[in-house]
């Protein structure tokens, strides 16, 4: 839906959908996990040719707004060509150590991220789920986790 907000003397356009909501919230993870580009599955199922472009498994998120958990993933091609090609090199351990966090592996995971680092010491991502890594490791999992992060921050 568009539609014109605000006042008299103060209006402006603007777009109100889920649709616009879901966009914002995957735009603002682009920070928390250090990347270019943020897309749901739901868009990667709908792309035409999902083959031409580089892509790597992020996370299994429920963003505000939202109760259904969504998968995200990051497309590299939006990256400068050197960190594209470090993301590249390492994408398969880093996927490996995503669903090894997914399936509480957390020794399993470590090991897969710790390779990562090895090869790309600035992945933010990876810098994040060793963070996830360890606090599971110090302070336990919720009892009712299923492996889906819950993001309220903008």
């Amino acid at each position: 839906m568009f539609g014109m907000v605000g006042e008299e003397g103060r209006m402006q356009g603007d777009a109100f959908s889920d649709d616009v909501n879901l966009t914002a919230r995957l735009e603002s993870l682009t920070k928390f996990y250090g990347v270019s580009l943020v897309i749901s599955a739901e868009i990667l199922s709908h792309l035409s040719d999902p083959t031409i472009y580089h892509i790597r498994f992020l996370d299994k998120v429920q963003v505000k707004g939202r109760t259904e958990p969504i998968s995200i993933f990051e497309v590299l091609d939006g990256e400068p060509k050197h960190v594209m090609n470090l993301k590249l090199a390492t994408r398969d351990e880093f996927e490996l150590g995503v669903f090894s966090i997914q399936s509480q592996d957390f020794a399993e995971a470590r090991e897969h991220f710790e390779h990562v680092l090895a090869i790309n010491p600035n992945d933010k991502a990876t810098l994040m789920y060793m963070e996830r890594v360890d606090r599971f490791i110090e302070h336990g999992i919720p009892i009712d986790w299923d492996g889906v992060v819950a993001w309220t921050a903008k």
